[in-house]
């Protein structure tokens, strides 16, 4: 079920050496209820519920996140790490270690550091949205300052929201486990905006300033004079029909 098994980082800047990744692609049309321990995953008890295609991805995603655990813990072994559900459904991540699971259309990813290192890591893969279909979320994803980022790449409207998008929910994953008021995705995707996008990195900053009004995508605008209490420069990649981006927060 599970192909193209890799433990290099899918980003072009260095990855930091205290930063383990694993990806693979999936087939949930051969998955079976042997899949669970042939890839060494605890089978969580809400899977009598779940489809084929749920349980699919619940495995390559949790096989990754287990060999990344491993590779950044090396005293474990791989059968030794779980991640079960925690009560708010995130991955119960072992103690003094900290991570992130995404998975989109037949790709899974993971990536794992200690707690030591980081404060939090965020990760996440999402199929690229045709400009019909980004139009649609657009509300949702954006807010008014998004709208006046510097674009430094050509990008499509659906490059650009589904980018956007990618990155407030890599940045949404770290900062969850530390910042318990972000209970969803909707009150941190109002909360910063993307205020310059390069050809591998975007900045996020947060709302402390008044919108200049809309930009077209399609055009650069002077950089935003803003003066933000936080800013995190993101990772990203487009590969294929998707995009990947990643957010690293370096313990203080």
């Amino acid at each position: 079920m599970l192909t193209n098994i890799r433990q290099t980082a899918p980003f072009d800047p260095p990855a930091p050496s205290n930063l383990s990744f694993c990806g693979c692609s999936f087939d949930w049309r051969q998955s079976c209820a042997e899949s669970f321990p042939q890839y060494g995953v605890q089978p969580p008890s809400q899977r009598s519920n779940w489809s084929r295609q749920r349980q699919a991805e619940y495995i390559a995603g949790r096989y990754c996140a287990i060999q990344a655990l491993t590779a950044a813990a090396e005293h474990h072994s791989p059968a030794g790490i779980q991640l079960p559900i925690a009560s708010d459904r995130s991955p119960q991540w072992p103690p003094g270690t900290l991570g992130s699971i995404s998975h989109s259309g037949d790709r899974a990813i993971a990536i794992a550091g200690r707690d030591r290192d980081f404060s939090g890591l965020g990760i996440d893969c999402e199929m690229l949205l045709r400009d019909s279909a980004a139009a649609e979320i657009a509300p949702w994803v954006l807010q008014r300052n998004d709208l006046d980022c510097r674009i430094e790449v050509p990008l499509t409207y659906g490059q650009w929201v589904t980018l956007v998008f990618s990155a407030k929910e890599s940045l949404f994953k770290a900062l969850a486990p530390s910042h318990k008021h972000f209970v969803d995705f909707g009150p941190l995707s109002n909360m910063f905006f993307v205020s310059k996008i390069t050809a591998k990195t975007l900045i996020l900053n947060t709302e402390l300033r008044p919108a200049r009004g809309s930009c077209s995508i399609s055009q650069s605008s002077s950089q935003p004079k803003s003066h933000p209490s936080s800013q995190f420069e993101l990772f990203y990649r487009v590969d294929g029909q998707q995009i990947i981006t990643m957010a690293l927060l370096a313990q203080q």
